[in-house]
């Protein structure tokens, strides 16, 4: 069981290692920069040596990033297209000057121009990255989402189809949000709709494919395709998809990240939580 949760980094990305630590995960997930503006001050030397530093004198292991909310690699409007390229493209540079190998990020929104126009364009933003961006080890994990509005990634097909599109195939890995699979329709609140969601996933995508998952509880109902976040065991899931995933060995070395709500007081009871369920 590879364990861990998004972490803060305020004060510096540095600071997130000693974050996850306390919480004792084996795994966390950061952003490099402010999810919620375009532009981003890069860290300076010192801070990515202390990060690297800070990083090599724990027994953490993956240290994933997750892209900037504003993202949308899928968009219609040539000019958020463009700084969603070059905001990704920064992203991946700065992840591969700090060793990290995975960078997660939603499929995007076609905004209207329907989902085969989006999931070409989104294909064309990833092939122009790994043509461009300076950053031979990184990995993106496409995320399944809930499919709100015009939102592509809410059935493995669209995952699929991204990767097979792809001149550069191998590039790709997936993570897995539980809530996000759940409101968008993958029944997981018993055992055998859990094997079900499992099998489809291998059927259309492949195991071999999921590097992460993103393990949250739903607010949200099931095939709502609304993605709202709940502490574990508390909302329409349950905890049986939870224990599931925890006990599959499938899954044993695969990271496994909550982002539930209220990071600073309820994180570590989440995480309890978890490893309650582990037989």
């Amino acid at each position: 069981m590879i364990l861990g949760a998004h972490v803060s980094t305020s004060g510096g990305i540095h600071n997130a290692i000693k974050n996850g630590t306390d919480l004792e995960c084996d795994t966390i997930q950061i952003f490099l920069r402010n999810p919620n503006q375009w532009q981003g001050k890069p860290p300076t030397s010192e801070i990515v040596e202390k990060f690297i530093t800070a990083w090599s004198k724990t027994d953490l292991g993956e240290v994933i990033v997750h892209d900037i909310h504003l993202s949308n690699l899928a968009s219609p409007k040539p000019d958020v297209l463009e700084k969603s390229r070059q905001a990704f493209r920064e992203q991946m540079e700065l992840a591969q000057r700090l060793g990290i190998r995975y960078i997660v990020t939603h499929l995007g929104a076609h905004l209207g121009e329907g989902e085969t126009f989006g999931l070409k364009q989104l294909t064309d933003s990833f092939d122009f990255l790994f043509e461009n961006a300076e950053a031979p080890d990184v990995m993106p994990l496409l995320e399944t989402t809930a499919g709100q509005g015009t939102n592509l990634g809410y059935c493995f097909e669209h995952l699929r189809d991204v990767i097979d599109m792809s001149k550069y195939s191998d590039r790709f890995g997936v993570c897995l949000d539980t809530c996000h699979v759940f409101a968008a329709g993958y029944d997981m609140r018993t055992e055998s709709g859990c094997a079900a969601t499992f099998n489809q996933f291998d059927d259309v995508i492949g195991l071999e494919r999921l590097k992460a998952f993103h393990l949250n509880d739903a607010k949200s109902e099931y095939q709502s395709r609304v993605d709202r976040h709940e502490h574990i065991g508390e909302g329409n899931i349950g905890s049986t998809a939870f224990a599931y995933i925890l006990n599959d060995s499938r899954f044993a070395e695969i990271p496994l990240i909550i982002e539930t709500p209220q990071m600073k007081t309820m994180h570590e009871v989440n995480l309890s939580t978890l490893r309650k369920l582990k037989v």
